[in-house]
């Protein structure tokens, strides 16, 4: 099979895993909008928001030092170094339920969601990186088949769970997050088990494995607020500027644009092993290549982003209760981001093959920094259009800065083959 089909196929079985797992909102979109008032879901989304946040503490961003020395096994004994990021899991995890009680009130009030839940967004975001862990693995090691598995299975938890305990039980919000911190409590305890199986948990940390995790990840941690701050901070304003309810209506644009963030995800997750790859043959042919590729999926994603906001009005109408069709006129915007979302995946991947994460993270930090002052303007101004304008934006501004960092990091013929043939 040739390098373009393997490529394609690993894709595709990545979109299809990031379907079953990312798509479960999507796919509960129909339901939940019919059953949950706009400020219920509100709630729903920043409790979302919370894993996420706390996402940047629970492992310290060490999650993408397993996928880089995946690729130097003869400078990295790697089962002692994925027991070496789960330490530092364990103990960051622990720093970061007490900092969450101790600002709980505090938070409560930001986030606009009951604290017993912002403790239970600890776990989950805990959970979440163990799983990671695994699928990482299996990335690193082209199994998209494996990881296929592992996804579909935590969303089937997630999807019964939540039919069962919106729906027959009549739980309303709550249930929605019952059912996301008990899928994520099941897929941590499967993926432990085959983690276990795999010989990965039969180790020992080491001492300079930490220090070297720590090292590529805690710069990062600016890079992962940056990334939530551009990804997150339009719901946080909204929430406060407006309401819950409007919060609520934005995040039904923002699950129906995840579609074509999905789409990018798995298709960069197909993308970045072989880029790694080919990035270490340092030939000259293969990179203009490479690079006509990218400029291809630019100009894609670009259209299909168009196309999408053009039938965005068309599936609002039937797949969203009517309490949630205003927002259709947010979804052009939306549709870009995501699409810019998409260019910045297809350029960061150099940066991380050069270890230029300290670059990277005041990038995105920058970014996430504009997004919270362009949105706060235009909100105040655009209402909700305003927020989905920000999104558009600072996704543009993180990936034009991200695309330059990665010319500096590891240079391509950007502008050789843009020039017309001599």
């Amino acid at each position: 099979m040739s390098n373009g089909r393997r490529l394609f196929g690993a894709a595709l079985v990545y979109t299809i895993s990031n379907a079953f797992g990312a798509g479960v909102p999507i796919l509960l979109l129909p339901l939940l909008t019919r059953v949950l008032t706009p400020a219920e879901y509100g709630v729903v989304g920043m409790f979302g928001v919370a894993v996420a946040v706390l996402a940047a503490f629970t492992g310290l961003s060490s999650l993408g030092a397993i996928n880089v020395r995946y690729f130097a096994p003869e400078r990295f004994d790697l089962r002692r170094y994925v027991a070496s990021c789960l330490a530092i899991l364990l103990a960051s995890s622990a720093a970061a339920l007490l900092f969450a009680w101790l600002l709980l009130p505090w938070l409560e009030a930001w986030i606009h969601v009951p604290g017993r839940w912002i403790l239970v967004a600890v776990g989950v975001a805990a959970a979440q990186f163990v799983v990671q862990v695994q699928l990482v693995l299996w990335q690193s090691a082209q199994r998209p088949w494996s990881y296929f598995g592992l996804r579909a299975g935590q969303a089937t938890f997630d999807a019964t769970f939540s039919l069962m305990f919106v729906v027959a039980l009549g739980l309303a919000w709550q249930g929605r997050l019952g059912s996301i911190a008990l899928a994520a409590g099941l897929s941590v305890v499967v993926a432990l088990v085959l983690l276990g199986r795999g010989g990965w948990l039969s180790h020992r940390p080491r001492r300079d494995h930490v220090v070297d995790a720590l090292r590529f990840g805690v710069p990062l941690i600016p890079h992962t607020i940056g990334s939530m701050l551009v990804l997150m901070a339009d719901r946080v304003l909204i929430s406060n500027v407006l309401d819950v309810a409007s919060a609520g209506i934005y995040l039904v644009a923002m699950q129906l644009g995840m579609v074509l963030g999905l789409l990018t995800d798995a298709a960069n997750k197909a993308f970045a092993p072989w880029l790694m790859g080919s990035l270490n043959q340092s030939d000259a042919a293969r990179n203009r290549r490479i690079v006509r590729f990218t400029y291809f999926c630019f100009a894609g994603l670009a259209v299909v982003a168009l196309l999408f906001a053009w039938i965005a009005p068309w599936l609002l109408s039937w797949l969203v209760g009517p309490k949630y069709h205003a927002a259709g006129p947010v979804m052009g915007y939306i549709a870009m981001g995501f699409a810019f979302g998409g260019m910045y995946y297809m350029v960061t991947n150099y940066v991380f093959f050069a270890g230029r994460t300290a670059g990277l993270a005041l990038i995105t930090f920058a970014a996430g920094l504009f997004n919270v002052g362009i949105t706060y303007l235009l909100l105040k101004q655009n209402g909700v259009t305003g927020a989905a304008q920000g999104f558009m934006l600072s996704q543009a501004a993180t990936f034009l800065g991200t695309w330059w960092l990665a010319q500096k990091s590891h240079p391509m013929p950007w502008r050789r083959c843009l020039e017309p043939a001599t």
